[in-house]
């Protein structure tokens, strides 16, 4: 393949005032749509779950652009630097999780009628492991969101044209040629794009974080294509060129298997982890099981579901291909040094493949296209933050609010406490990012996901599942257990600084699931315990076998 002649000074970086057109548009957009989907509510049933009738396809939509958000954005490409197609070996684990998930999970929460998901955990076991199970999905979900955030902030500033410093992953050789933004500055970036997004989720609720997720779905798929299209047109190569290369290139070995724990990624650690993130995500975590709650029936939510996976695959794909266009750019541009894209050797650094896509956005997307790029990462962290805070305002409605003074419940105080409970979601996620911010340095992306939110996953997901298929679960076997999970998920994700020595990334989730079972079932075995026969009725098996639905909660 030809290579270019190498470029000795750079385009002028950062956005110009037609790319801030461009993003004030889309985001005045976002809030108008909030405005006008406030109108309608009427009642907490509308605020949190929609009515229950909200279209499927959108859901499945809103459900991909929930979870995948800025760290996929920005991770997978990085990742196609790091260990190229090798990544995709995630994609292994559909077929197990397709079973598991429309099978098990969409029957029996649907027959259930929840609001919340952790009122189910109430009548299979008491308040004590609800109340729980609740703390740990809202400290799940501020750590997401708090990745989210910082992944997006700093992608912000760097196409801003702020120099960035170490925090965000330079080398000492890229640091050194760059002026150091002031922390004042990713501050600002960090509230900024907290309080937005969490604005239009306060005043229109579920169905407003529905339809603005597909349309931040669409211009971050647009977005991705931008880039590539602008590849192609710079250096006159396709798809096959940049899939040539990346075989040529040499990435991170991955194996089959390995019996290393500090092996961070093989196929097996990566399908594996991939299997036990989207089956106890779908089975635990609140911002997935209130999509499902939002439409009407089985076949609605099993529709929902499709949608989200094959969009996911897809999406998958695109992303792929947008680190492997991007590689491809560089080898064949020399890119300067003051670029931090010096040459694809900088991509050993761990940190440094984060910084591949918003260089490139910075420098080489066209004025108007690359306010456009900068929308669709807006998108990818928004619609992450408008679904969290909305979860955690139904938890803390629901699971304690109604739940500790019923007494106070009326439609108007519901209302009321679920828009200001939202609201003030914008404030604490800012100050967990800064707090996040300041505890990551030299830290990749998908490393984060495990420091910030990934270790409360696995114990929380385990939970459901002795719930529903363990007659010898009791709660004075299942707190004992979680405590030992969630031990094992910190002590895994912060193995390095506790241990000084490495854990895969991908197995922290499986880990802490397997502890917290393992855990659970010595100590039924131990205590003897079995639980009642009321609680039994609240198992997988009579609750999707019996007639008529099974209601849990009231609407609200």
């Amino acid at each position: 393949m030809p290579i270019l002649a190498a470029e000795t000074s750079l385009p002028n970086g950062g956005l110009t005032t037609l790319d801030l057109v461009v993003i004030g548009l889309y985001l005045a957009g976002m809030l108008c749509m909030g405005f006008v989907i406030a109108r309608r509510q009427k009642s907490t049933d509308d605020f949190f779950i929609g009515g229950r009738n909200l279209p499927a396809w959108a859901v499945g939509v809103s459900i991909l652009a929930s979870l995948l958000s800025t760290i996929t954005y920005l991770g997978m490409p990085g990742e196609m630097f790091r260990t190229g197609i090798g990544f995709l070996t995630r994609q292994l684990s559909i077929p197990v999780v397709l079973v598991v998930v429309w099978f098990l999970w969409i029957p029996f929460f649907m027959k259930l009628r929840l609001t919340s998901a952790y009122e189910y955990l109430e009548v299979r076991f008491n308040y004590a492991v609800r109340a729980t199970a609740a703390v740990i999905c809202m400290l799940l979900i501020f750590g997401w969101m708090a990745v989210v955030v910082l992944t997006a902030s700093r992608a912000m500033g760097e196409i801003a044209n702020l120099q960035l410093n170490q925090h965000f992953g330079g080398t000492a050789a890229v640091v050194d040629t760059q002026i150091a933004t002031s922390d004042l500055d990713l501050h600002v970036i960090i509230a900024a794009v907290g309080m937005f997004s969490v604005l239009y989720t306060t005043l229109g609720g579920i169905r407003a974080v529905v339809w603005t997720d597909v349309i931040q779905f669409f211009i971050l798929i647009a977005g991705a294509f931008v880039a590539m299209g602008v590849v192609a047109s710079m250096t006159d190569s396709g798809l096959s060129d940049w899939f040539q290369y990346s075989q040529e290139y040499k990435h991170e070995q991955v194996e089959w298997f390995s019996w290393d724990i500090g092996n961070r990624s093989t196929v097996f650690s990566i399908a594996i982890g991939m299997c036990f993130w989207i089956i106890c995500t779908h089975g635990s975590n609140q911002v997935a099981l209130q999509r499902y709650f939002a439409v009407k029936d089985v076949q609605a939510a099993r529709r929902s579901y499709l949608v989200s996976a094959v969009a996911s695959f897809g999406l998958s794909l695109v992303l792929a291909a947008v680190g492997m266009s991007i590689m491809y750019f560089i080898a064949q541009h020399h890119l300067p040094a003051e670029a931090g894209l010096t040459s694809p050797e900088l991509t050993t650094v761990r940190t440094a493949q984060d910084n591949m896509f918003p260089q490139f956005i910075r420098y080489y997307i066209p004025s108007g296209l690359r306010g456009m790029v900068v929308a669709a990462l807006f998108a990818a962290a928004m619609s992450t933050i408008d679904s969290g805070s909305n979860s955690v305002s139904t938890i803390l409605t629901v699971d304690f609010f109604r739940r500790l003074y019923p007494e106070g419940r009326t439609i108007a105080s519901e209302l009321k406490l679920a828009r200001t409970v939202t609201a003030t979601m914008g404030i604490i996620v800012v100050v967990c990012t800064i707090g996040l911010y300041h505890a990551s340095k030299g830290t990749d992306i998908i490393s984060l996901c495990q420091k910030g939110f990934n270790m409360f996953l696995g114990p929380l997901g385990a939970i459901f599942v002795l719930a529903m298929f363990s007659r010898r679960a009791t709660a004075a076997t299942v707190l004992p257990a979680v405590i030992v999970g969630e031990l094992v998920g910190i002590c895994s994700s912060y193995s390095n600084e506790l241990f000084g020595m490495e854990f895969s990334t991908h197995m922290v989730v499986p880990a802490s699931w397997a502890a917290t079972i393992v855990s659970s079932l010595l100590l039924s075995t131990l205590l003897r315990t079995l639980a009642n026969e009321e609680q039994q009725q609240w198992m997988w098996r009579p609750v999707v076998r019996g007639a008529g639905d099974h209601p849990v909660g009231q609407d609200g």
